[in-house]
């Protein structure tokens, strides 16, 4: 099919340049709200009384029609834009004339791609919720089950798995409001906005924005064409929930290693050794764990396109777009096997304890010499210190616990046995 937009060139596109600059390809991602686009421009023209009533029908039939069938678009098809003009101009060849009576490729991709922005960025926040909800019940079932945490993975503290799960839930919901959040700018409708900048045609934008869902329209035709800042403001928290996940599954295969061997993977989500028989490897968190710098490389990817654009639309906005697309399917990927993850997780409850024997909540004792006896912090920090140190030495005796009393101009204040149940 010849392109219909042609007629200021002699010559038709080298077939080799138009297939390395087609966006056939990807334009697969956006072909459903392409066609609910056009088909709502469609009938604006006729409620403008620039499209008879009978020609809207077909056209609308014919978009129909290629939503159920769903065809590959050929790959030296310039667009999904000029494919459907294309299709039209064959079954409602009026309607396929005034197509692009005050409509623009440059607007009607933006607005295309919001539309599908929106619909997958709810699909990914209602997940974010699943998977909030595994932690929580999971977190609530393992309330009283004693957990160490570290920092700089040394053992810090005394807590539960409960609390540690706790934490993820509370990093995933803050993502998931600055997610919806920056989702604003999806709401804003460029249509009528037309090529750059604005056009003569009676385009009724509000009724274009009722028809398609968006809850305002622009006010700067040249932004809403050409501006992309809003798939940024996107990828970010896509990438901050990425992290969260990576930070999550880092964890999981360290606990899961017999050094530590405080949690077992479960066996749906690991795998074994072609060699080493012995093995369970947890290779789902360890491919969940790349995921925020592939996210982040997409983000990387996007900013460094938008780096150097002029205002007005240029073609290198066209290769942003399918960055988001695969963000999303990244972080949705990972959010359905966390949730697997979370809930078959088992815990070993004996080796967890064990990790929080003495002198793991040491500074309790040195709170406890503060607020009970009026010890300044800094020294009773010094007293907490040298005990855990005799505690990991094994030499921790009545004899030794007087003596690190007595070096800091102290009567004894505890036995043993008080301060092993302190700490």
């Amino acid at each position: 099919m010849d392109a219909p937009h042609r007629a200021a060139l002699s010559r038709g596109m080298d077939e080799e340049a138009a297939r390395y600059t087609s966006s056939a390809a990807f334009d697969t991602e956006i072909y459903e709200a392409t066609v609910y686009v056009n088909a709502a421009h469609i009938k604006m023209l006729e409620k403008q009384g620039l499209v008879s009533e009978a020609s809207v029908e077909k056209a609308v039939a014919a978009l129909k029609q290629l939503l159920q069938t769903r065809q590959p678009l050929p790959s030296t098809v310039e667009d999904i834009h000029i494919y459907l003009e294309q299709i039209l101009a064959e079954k409602a060849p009026e309607a396929a004339e005034m197509l692009s009576l005050g409509k623009s490729r440059n607007d009607a991709v933006v607005a295309a791609v919001k539309i599908e922005v929106r619909r997958r960025v709810y699909k990914v926040a209602e997940e974010v919720l699943d998977a909030v909800e595994a932690l929580v019940r999971k977190s609530l079932e393992h309330a009283a089950t004693v957990f160490p945490v570290y920092t700089h993975l040394q053992r810090a503290a005394p807590a539960t798995f409960g609390f540690i799960l706790q934490s993820y839930a509370t990093r995933l919901l803050r993502c998931y409001n600055t997610l919806l959040n920056n989702l604003d700018a999806c709401e804003e409708s460029p249509l009528g906005s037309a090529a750059v900048a604005g056009t003569s045609a009676p385009v009724d934008r509000e009724y274009l924005a009722q028809l398609l869902g968006f809850k305002r329209i622009s006010w700067n035709a040249l932004d809403a064409t050409a501006s992309r800042e809003f798939l940024v403001l996107l990828l970010s928290p896509l990438h901050a929930i990425a992290l969260v996940l990576s930070s999550f599954a880092e964890e999981m295969v360290l606990y899961s290693s017999e050094e530590f061997g405080l949690i077992q993977i479960p066996e749906e989500l690991a795998a074994t050794s072609s060699i080493m028989p012995q093995k369970r490897n947890p290779v789902v968190a360890e491919i969940m764990r790349t995921k925020a710098s592939e996210v982040l490389g997409l983000l990387a990817t996007v900013s460094g396109i938008l780096s150097r654009q002029p205002s007005g639309y240029n073609l290198d906005l066209q290769q942003v777009t399918p960055k988001i697309w695969q963000a999303l399917r990244e972080v949705s990927d990972s959010l359905h096997v966390l949730k697997k993850m979370v809930e078959r997780i088992e815990v070993n409850k004996m080796r967890a304890r064990e990790a929080c024997a003495p002198p793991t909540a040491a500074v309790e004792l040195a709170n406890h010499l503060t607020l009970k006896h009026g010890i300044g912090f800094r020294k009773a920090h010094q007293i907490a210190a040298k005990i855990s140190r005799s505690i990991a030495e094994k030499t921790f005796t009545q004899e030794k616990l007087d003596t690190i009393f007595h070096e800091h101009g102290l009567k004894p204040l505890y036995t043993v046995g008080e301060v092993l149940n302190i700490m």
